[in-house]
């Protein structure tokens, strides 16, 4: 697997790296130059973040949308090695980002980045992450999962007034950004983490060996 990962981690290319450092450029910038009326570390690392991973899971990490999908698919018994190392070829280094703009955040904003952030960006870019993954094996269109995810994004943002109705923010994305009345984004996470799971339940399922005849 690690070897797979590694093979995966080189097909991504100068792009990934060109992005990247602006996203981190600019995060540490927003750290710096935002004032106290803006609830940084929600924006940064509950918002932003998990945008990148899906951006960068359904980009970078694609899978049935690559030139070369038919090819591997017709030599390989099960597609689930491959399609889980280039996820996590993409996943992986979006995430050490998000450690180090935490690290580089926290020097800026001190006080205003605590430990828990890594949970709450962890568990809602690893659902959305999914989501680009598990639209990734379906659909063969280019840039579809990571418009989709990109939509859905702007959706959960837009239907912040939902949160008045019961249950929706046990499964609202971005409930810290919200204000989290209620003091149970722990579960919150932990409800978007399970989601991310069943995803790749069903990529699982998806990409099960077939049987040759």
């Amino acid at each position: 697997m690690m070897r797979r990962w590694r093979i995966e981690a080189k097909l991504l290319g100068l792009n990934f790296l060109l992005v990247s450092g602006g996203v981190a450029l600019g995060i540490l910038a927003l750290a710096a130059a935002a004032g106290d009326q803006i609830d940084f570390a929600a924006v940064a690392f509950e918002v932003g973040f998990p945008l990148f991973a899906a951006i960068a899971a359904g980009e970078w990490g694609k899978t049935r949308a690559d030139a070369n999908f038919c090819a591997i698919a017709a030599q390989s018994r099960a597609l689930l090695p491959w399609v889980a190392g280039r996820y996590a070829a993409a996943f992986v280094p979006t995430m050490a980002l998000a450690g180090l703009c935490m690290a580089g955040a926290g020097w800026l904003r001190p006080g205003e980045i605590a430990a828990d952030w890594i949970w709450a960006c962890l568990s809602t870019s690893f659902f959305f992450s999914s989501l680009s993954a598990w639209i990734g094996v379906r659909c063969a269109q280019e840039h579809a999962a990571a418009l989709a995810c990109g939509l859905l994004w702007l959706a959960a943002l837009l239907a912040r007034g939902l949160l008045r109705l019961p249950g929706v923010e046990c499964v609202y994305p971005f409930l810290r950004f919200a204000g989290d009345p209620n003091g149970i984004w722990l579960r919150n996470k932990a409800a978007l983490a399970a989601a991310g799971a069943l995803l790749w339940a069903s990529i699982a399922w998806r990409c099960r060996p077939r049987r040759r005849r």
